[in-house]
Order: C-alpha cells, then sequence, then structure tokens
C-alpha cells in the first residue's frame, strides 16, 4: 500500500514526504523517553511493594518544604528502612486552645504516657488514669502524642492561640467611654483609639479649657486650677500650665488612662495620648504699657557760724554744703547762711509687645545685663566666676485660650533701672517694678494688673540742745531740711489674637527709615546732625560715588566732544541761540 502511494505522488509530492518521514523517525525516541522520566520507574515486585510505601514516607516527609537540599537515597539505605521501619505516624487530628485557658479532656482507655515537643507552648496535666488537662503557655503549634495502655497511638496538633480578648474587651469598654464623653461635652467630638498600650484620644473640643476637662475625665491624674497635672506620672517637663502643653505644641503624654469603670480591671494599663484638635487663631500678642512718674522736692537751711574773741573760739558747722551761701567775714567773726531748694521728677512709659502660641511660655528683655561676680570653691582653690544680671524692660508670660476669645493670662512684667546709688563693691543696685499675676480677659480688653501710688515726706531738725531751741537766735545753731516724694505707678495688660500678615499687608516704613544722615554741606555749614528723609547721604561711600559720577560724566562729555561729525552736524542742525536752559 505504502509502494502504491508512493509510486502516485510526484516528484514534489515525494520529496515533501520523505522530509516528514525522517522527523518523524527523529522525535519518536525523544518523546518515548520523557513519558518514561514522567511516569517514574516501575513498581517493584513481590515483597518490596509492601514495604514501599514505609520506605517512601521516611524518604520524602510531609510538610513545607526544607531549604535543605533533598536526599537520593541509595538501594542499601532504603532495604535498611524496609527492614527496620514498620510506619511513620503524622499527626492525625487537630486542636485549637487558647492562650491562659485550659481543656479538661477524659479519656474511655487509661494513659501509659504523654509527649509535648514544644513544651513552652503546651503544658500537660494529667490527674488520673483517663483525665487531663490541656493549659496553653504561649501561641504557636505543636504536637502532642498519647499512648494507651494497649500500645495505642493518638497524635494531636494542637494550636495555641493569642488572647485577642484584651483588644476587643478595651475596644467595647472604651467604645462606651466614647459615648459618655460625646453626651456629656455634645460641641466637642472625641473618638478613642485603643492601640497597645496607649489610649490615643482623636477628635476636635469646642476650647481648650473643654479639651481639658475632657482629658482629666480620661486621665488618672488630676488638673489644679492653673492647668498642671497632680497624680502619679505627671510629666515633670513643664510646671505651671503643663496641663495645656500637650494641646498646644507640647509632649502629647497625659499619664495613665483611668479605668472606664470600676470593674474593669482586667484591662491593660494604658498611657493617654492626646491628639485633640482645637479649631481658631492660636497665637496671641500681649500689649503690656508701664507708665510711671515720679516727683520729689527738697529743701535745705543751714547756718555756720565761727566767733574768736581772745582765747576764747566759738564754732557751728550745721550748714548744708555746696549749696547757695551767704558770709560775713571779719577777723573775728565768720557768719555763712547756706540755702538749697530742689525740685525733680521723672517719667517711665514701656510698651513691650510679645507674641507666642497657645499654651507655650514666651520671653522678653529690652535693656541691658551687668557682671556680677561670685566666688566659688574655698581658700587655695577658690575661684572667681561672673553671673551676668539683666536690666531694663522685661516681660513674660503664658497665654492659654479657655474660651474663643477669653484669654487667661499668666503674665510677668518687670522694669528695672540702674541705681549708681545703692552701688556695693562697684556693683550697681537696681530699681525694680515688677508684678507677677493671673488674670482672665477678652480679646481686646485692657486690665490693670498693678498700680502704685506712693507719696513719701521726711523732715530733719539738726540743732544745738538748748540754744538751738531759742526762736531766733537757734536758727544760728541749727540745720533744717524736708524731702517729698509722689510716685505714681500703673502696668495695663491686653491680649489679641492675631495671626500672620501676608506679604502686601506689610508696612512699608519701619521705625528708624526717615532718620538719615545729613550731608556735608547740611553737617559743616548748616550744622544739622540728622539729614533730609528725601535725600539720603552715606558719608562711608560718598567720596568714592561723587569720584565715579564726576568722572563718567567728563569721559562722556569728553567723547562727544570730540568727535569729528559733531562740530559739522551742530550747524547744520542748531538754529538760533542754543546751549543750557535756565
Amino acid at each position: 500500500m505504502w509502494r502504491r502511494f508512493y509510486q502516485r505522488r510526484t516528484v514534489g509530492q515525494r520529496s515533501r514526504t520523505l522530509i516528514a518521514l525522517s522527523l518523524l523517525t527523529m522525535f519518536l525516541p525523544v518523546v518515548a523517553r520523557a513519558q518514561q522520566r514522567m511516569s517514574g520507574p516501575p513498581p517493584p515486585e513481590g515483597n518490596d511493594a509492601e514495604v514501599r510505601p514505609a520506605a517512601a514516607a521516611v524518604s520524602a516527609p510531609r510538610g513545607p518544604v526544607s531549604p535543605f537540599p533533598a536526599l537520593s537515597p541509595s538501594p542499601q539505605s532504603e532495604a535498611k528502612a524496609k527492614t527496620l521501619i514498620a510506619e511513620t505516624l503524622e499527626p492525625e487530628l487537630s486542636m485549637e486552645l487558647d492562650l491562659h485557658r485550659s481543656k479538661l479532656i477524659r479519656t474511655k482507655a487509661p494513659i501509659t504516657r504523654f509527649s509535648v515537643t514544644r513544651p513552652e507552648v503546651l503544658d500537660v496535666v494529667q490527674y488520673t488514669p483517663t483525665e487531663f488537662e490541656l493549659l496553653g503557655l504561649g501561641p504557636g503549634e505543636t504536637t502532642l502524642t498519647i499512648w494507651f495502655g494497649d500500645q495505642t497511638t493518638l497524635r494531636y496538633l494542637v494550636r495555641v492561640l493569642s488572647d485577642t480578648f484584651p483588644e476587643e474587651g478595651a475596644a467595647v469598654e472604651y467604645g462606651n467611654l466614647q459615648r459618655k464623653i460625646n453626651e456629656m461635652f455634645p460641641n466637642s467630638v472625641v473618638q478613642l483609639i485603643p492601640m497597645a498600650d496607649k489610649l490615643i484620644v482623636r477628635g476636635q473640643a469646642r476650647d481648650s479649657e473643654e479639651a481639658v476637662q475632657i482629658l482629666s475625665v480620661l486621665s488618672s491624674q488630676v488638673v489644679n486650677q492653673t492647668g498642671g497635672l497632680i497624680g502619679p506620672g505627671t510629666y515633670s517637663g513643664y510646671s505651671g500650665y503643663s496641663g495645656y502643653s500637650g494641646i498646644y505644641g507640647g509632649l502629647p503624654y497625659w499619664g495613665a488612662v483611668a479605668r472606664p469603670r470600676p470593674g474593669a480591671a482586667d484591662l491593660p494599663a494604658s498611657n493617654l495620648i492626646n491628639l485633640l484638635d482645637v479649631p481658631g487663631e492660636q497665637q496671641v500678642m500681649l500689649k503690656v504699657r508701664v507708665a510711671e512718674l515720679s516727683r520729689s522736692a527738697l529743701r535745705q537751711m543751714g547756718v555756720d557760724l565761727r566767733v574768736n574773741a581772745g582765747d576764747f573760739s566759738l564754732q557751728s558747722l550745721l550748714g548744708a554744703t555746696q549749696v547757695f551761701s551767704a558770709v560775713l567775714n571779719t577777723d573775728d567773726v565768720r557768719l555763712a547762711l547756706q540755702a538749697l531748694s530742689t525740685n525733680s521728677y521723672s517719667r517711665i512709659l514701656a510698651e513691650p509687645n510679645l507674641v507666642t502660641l497657645n499654651g507655650q511660655p514666651a520671653s522678653f528683655l529690652a535693656g541691658g545685663e551687668f557682671a556680677v561676680p561670685t566666688v566659688v570653691g574655698v581658700q587655695g582653690v577658690a575661684a572667681v566666676s561672673n553671673q551676668f544680671r539683666g536690666f531694663g524692660t522685661q516681660l513674660t508670660f503664658t497665654p492659654t485660650i479657655i474660651d474663643k476669645d477669653r484669654i487667661r493670662l499668666a503674665v510677668a512684667p518687670s522694669f528695672s533701672s540702674l541705681n549708681r546709688q545703692n552701688t556695693v563693691e562697684g556693683i550697681p543696685g537696681l530699681d525694680t517694678r515688677a508684678v507677677v499675676t493671673t488674670v482672665d480677659l477678652r480679646e481686646g480688653q485692657w486690665l490693670a494688673i498693678a498700680g502704685l501710688l506712693q507719696d513719701e515726706q521726711t523732715g530733719e531738725n539738726v540743732r544745738v540742745p538748748l540754744i538751738g531751741d531759742i526762736p531766733v537766735v537757734g536758727s544760728l545753731f541749727s540745720r533744717r531740711n524736708t524731702r517729698r516724694g509722689e510716685t505714681e505707678l500703673v502696668v495695663l495688660v491686653s491680649p489679641e489674637l492675631i495671626h500672620p500678615m501676608d506679604a502686601q499687608e506689610t508696612p512699608l516704613i519701619l521705625p528708624g527709615m526717615e532718620a538719615t544722615e545729613p550731608g556735608d554741606l547740611a553737617f559743616f555749614l548748616r550744622g544739622a546732625y540728622e539729614g533730609n528723609a528725601c535725600c539720603p547721604h552715606r558719608s562711608t561711600v560718598w567720596p568714592t560715588y561723587q569720584q565715579r559720577v564726576l568722572e563718567a560724566k567728563w569721559q562722556a562729555v569728553s567723547e562727544t566732544k570730540c568727535r569729528a561729525d559733531y562740530q559739522s552736524s551742530e550747524k547744520y542742525y542748531v538754529y538760533g541761540p542754543h546751549g543750557f536752559s535756565r
């Protein structure tokens, strides 16, 4: 048949047929070998067929893929396994056990022994031959093997699950507390999120005062009148207004969380983390005005008398020194009448302004500092160190917005000046006016937090006993002076809620921009020490600038005049009188 089929074909068809037959002959052995590889070796004969499952179980263990390379057992190893190992037992049943929970198991047959692969995960306590208890010690998996009296074996794969009850219980307990807090504070939105060993408080409070109240309910500490925390776990990094530091820019740690209910002792201890947001402006500018007026008056009068009569001499030097005096001097009598009247006043006006964030302290000093030597050490090892003390206008305050535009201020303004009359070993004294107080104000309101009205009067009469008491003659043997001083002081404060200005809102003229330096003509001829704001002068660069301007003018004129075509074109284009206009 193949011969007839081949004879009927044409030459081209015969060639194609030969090529196809040759390709088929080449690929048939390759396909046969591939099928033999996939089907595996032929099954053994006789007793080898019965032992093969045990040997296969030993050589190919079940479970996850091992990182070690697979072993290729030799025929001798397989024969040894067939002879020695009857069977390999894997866990037959599975069991789940909660962490820190137990299961009590009763058996129908007595137990002879048991084995646990991981004792740190599971513990077995046997009470009777037919009763034992399983205890979950840690999360994980282990194998439990039990042998009964008739040598029957039972294997379990025990899974100890992690304890999820505290997290679920905390979510339920704090969820109930969250609903109660939102009912107590309807103008705020609070969300409580238990996470690990922390309780996160999120949401938006109506104002900072209500935020502190919410945190006081949740915290195990107590907030005092100034906003500080009292109780265990208080963070000592802030004092005074530390209660508000977690609301505005400070540490959000508020100590331990209080139990949501009296019977919730099974919940883990948590730390309170404050992430509450308070809407509105949170920058406060404090305006302070310190005004003082002091007046003083001094009157003095005295007489110096000296009489010489032979061997007798009388002298009275009770008059004031370095004052107006009238002297009558002869060879025997010298009389000097001295009198003084002094009036003085002192006026102080300081208006410091300071800006800070809500709940954050701020300080301001405009003045100077002087060194105060301090001896450190004893005897031979003593050393002198300097501590600097400031004077001038000082301001320290901490604002707290407690109700929209109501601001609580812990303010401490002070004004001090050097007093040379109280100098001790070269160190000057200070005249200080200081106030430390806490007040509540609305935005834009002014409050006089301190005031002083002082009136001092002193009088002095120094005289010679007996003679100084005679009405007219006593004036020659006495000295009198009177002094009176009046002081008026007031300190005003006013808070304002502010926000930063845009670029187009900044003032164009700042203090000191109108003060300029006078030119040489105004300084040397007119005697001016302040120049015109419209014509600023810089003496540091004026000589160089003037020289360069003259050089540039001369160069420009010379280049123009020296051009050949300039003279010719001048007569052509210019008619009539020309030159510089006046």
